[in-house]
């Protein structure tokens, strides 16, 4: 009888210390030391006025931004793709003139590890962030996302309601 308990205890001890192993690797990857420029080259929200100028001569414009893991489970594949397909069915006249801008960027790469101090990201995300004049003027986490994974078409309307009205700022 001893031994069986000795076996459920060492199982749970083992369970819980794996759990906790990977909670806390997951939680060095968010909170790595700040990086330089965003993937592809395209500035960081925290880049100078010039060289955000220099990389788009569209000064106020809003970013929708994609941060992602090098490992993306379906549901952070969805998000993305739901992300875009909202993007590109509601605000194609914009993405075309330079107002609105998708951006992926996995922020596991040295480059973009500011990003999730930047943003206080904690997990895969979509974050709004407008330019006024090349700056910085505002930015949201949309996280609802999440919640809206499995109602395609709630999600659609969440993201372009919320992109509406950043842009209607800009």
């Amino acid at each position: 009888m001893k031994s069986k308990s000795f076996v459920k205890t060492a199982l749970l001890v083992l369970v819980f210390g794996s759990l906790a192993f990977l909670a806390v690797k997951e939680s060095r990857r968010w909170t790595a030391p700040d990086g330089v420029a965003a993937q592809n080259q395209q500035p960081a929200a925290g880049a100078s006025t010039a060289a955000l100028k220099a990389s788009k001569p569209q000064a106020n414009k809003t970013i929708a931004y994609y941060f992602h893991t090098t490992y993306r489970c379906p549901t952070c594949r969805r998000i993305e793709a739901y992300s875009k397909e909202a993007i590109d069915l509601g605000f194609a006249r914009e993405l075309a003139n330079g107002k609105l801008e998708f951006r992926l960027v996995n922020v596991e790469l040295p480059e973009n590890q500011h990003f999730a101090q930047d943003y206080k990201l904690f997990t895969k995300s979509l974050v709004l962030v407008r330019l006024k004049d090349g700056k910085q003027v505002e930015w949201t986490n949309l996280s609802r996302v999440w919640e809206l994974t499995g109602e395609h078409e709630a999600f659609l309307r969440y993201v372009q309601q919320e992109l509406r009205g950043y842009l209607e700022k800009s």
